[in-house]
């Protein structure tokens, strides 16, 4: 992979992942994160970055979805945990 290419793969997938993240539905999930690779993959062959093989940018969705699964477990654990005020620091 070109360093390019990386570089511009690392500064648009966290965005990338907050677009994702925000669709319930995994199959949605997966279309948004198709079409934004394939415009980002457009917009970089445009100017001149050579494109992934096909296994990288299986290897990105992979990524992505750990990403989404990651935080979506965050949010569950705040979500159902105990408030901070609750505990007794006194103990």
């Amino acid at each position: 992979m070109s360093a390019d290419r990386y570089k511009t793969l690392l500064s648009y997938l966290p965005g990338m992942a907050t677009v994702v993240n925000a669709f319930n539905s995994p199959e949605v999930q997966r279309a948004v994160f198709d079409e934004l690779l394939q415009s980002l993959n457009v917009r970089m062959e445009h100017e001149g970055v050579k494109p992934l093989p096909l296994a990288k940018v299986q290897a990105l969705k992979h990524a992505v979805a750990q990403l989404a699964s990651s935080e979506r477990e965050l949010e569950q654990d705040l979500e159902e945990g105990d408030s901070i005020h609750a505990f007794d620091h006194r103990n």
